[in-house]
């Protein structure tokens, strides 16, 4: 285990942070949600500097947790530590780094897959720790990692650029902007252009979570706002298609990078049958997009688990098997498209147009009928 070091560390989430930074916790911000959401943000420990509710040989004290449904008061022991970061190097230690036959919190995909593993592993009994710990990261987070700039830009390498259609923001929460504090908005002129290491979106409201490249921190964007740049799409050799490639197309208006949202985890196993689902759908994005006549822009594709979790997709969702597609029209309104697809499409039909998309999914073999006079298989409202 790491020693002590001399220097101290500031009881608050940047100093947390930097803490946990220092520990080699590849998440710093999640540390940092621990420390508030467990300490009450540094106003209570459970032990000497203890600030993660560590239980051992140390001061005891009544405690909340959960169990048979409901929380209940016990009596337990926690451990006491020499200082704030002596608390936090044993926390990373042996839930952050792999303990024993214990896979750490470092080796998770994202911060809020790291939260998940936590729970997963046992470290709380609250069933919405995770989420909680989620919420804290995104209201307070500072977007650092364990990494150095320099390493953390090498394994994440600018994966796509997006561009402002319109005078729009950038915000550090889902919600309407003019519901947020001006350090939460970051307003952007038109044609502005950023360039993206990690695309995530957000199943329930057409917004996208965006790493800016550079060290520019992490935001939301609202799809409609903003289109996506690249390099122009071109097809596999020999007509086959890399999976691997996000400029290669898939049909002339779909390619790799808009059905796996730019993100390498989503790659379909060689020879597996949702690759050829993924083809099937692509082709009736496109008969749509002929019939349309005007560009529709994805919000959401490929979501194979866990990353469908992730993301807050719903259990058995039909884009884990590669038989969905979310779309808006670009340049002309939603209500139009929707009333338009809604007659000349036999799958599943999810009305999301409060959320800013409208669902397509092949369940029952559904297609696209271009004459219309037909209604979908099942509809549903977001």
């Amino acid at each position: 285990m790491a020693t002590s070091r001399p220097r101290s560390y500031d009881n608050t989430w940047a100093g947390v942070a930097s803490a946990a930074k220092a520990a080699g916790a590849l998440y710093p911000d999640l540390v940092a949600a621990q420390w508030a959401l467990e300490s009450g943000w540094g106003k209570k420990t459970s032990g000497k500097n203890n600030y993660f509710g560590i239980k051992g040989s140390g001061t005891k004290h009544n405690t909340q947790e959960f169990e048979g449904g409901k929380f209940v008061t016990i009596n337990a022991e926690f451990q006491d530590f020499d200082s704030l970061y002596d608390c936090v190097v044993y926390l990373v230690e042996r839930w952050y780094k792999n303990w024993k036959q214990y896979k750490g919190v470092n080796t998770a995909a994202s911060k809020e897959a790291g939260a998940r593993h936590l729970v997963k592993e046992g470290y709380a009994t609250d069933p919405a720790y995770a989420e909680k710990l989620i919420k804290l990261m995104r209201d307070h987070g500072t977007g650092q990692t364990g990494q150095s700039q320099s390493a953390s830009h090498a394994s994440k390498p600018e994966v796509m650029r997006i561009e402002a259609r319109r005078a729009t923001v950038l915000k550090k929460e889902t919600k309407q902007a003019s519901e947020l504090g001006d350090a939460k908005v970051l307003p952007v002129a038109a044609g502005k252009a950023y360039g993206v290491a990690e695309y995530t979106e957000v199943v329930a409201n057409a917004h996208a979570r965006v790493e800016l490249a550079s060290g520019a921190g992490t935001w939301y964007i609202w799809g409609p706002h903003w289109r996506r740049l690249g390099e122009p799409a071109k097809a596999g050799a020999g007509g086959a298609i890399d999976w691997s490639d996000f400029n290669a197309l898939v049909t002339p208006n779909v390619s790799v990078g808009e059905i796996l949202q730019w993100d390498k985890r989503r790659i379909p196993p060689a020879g597996a049958s949702v690759r050829a689902r993924l083809v099937r759908t692509a082709q009736e994005f496109q008969r749509i997009r002929n019939a349309w006549g005007r560009p529709l822009a994805i919000t959401s594709w490929y979501r194979p688990e866990p990353i469908n979790r992730e993301v807050g997709g719903v259990p058995g969702s039909r884009h884990v098997g590669g038989e969905a597609f979310d779309v808006y029209p670009t340049d002309r309104p939603l209500e139009a498209f929707y009333q338009w697809i809604r007659f000349r499409w036999t799958g599943g039909l999810g009305d999301g147009r409060r959320q800013g998309f409208i669902h397509l999914d092949t369940r029952n073999n559904g297609s696209f009928v271009p004459g219309g006079g037909v209604r979908p298989y099942r509809e549903w409202v977001y």
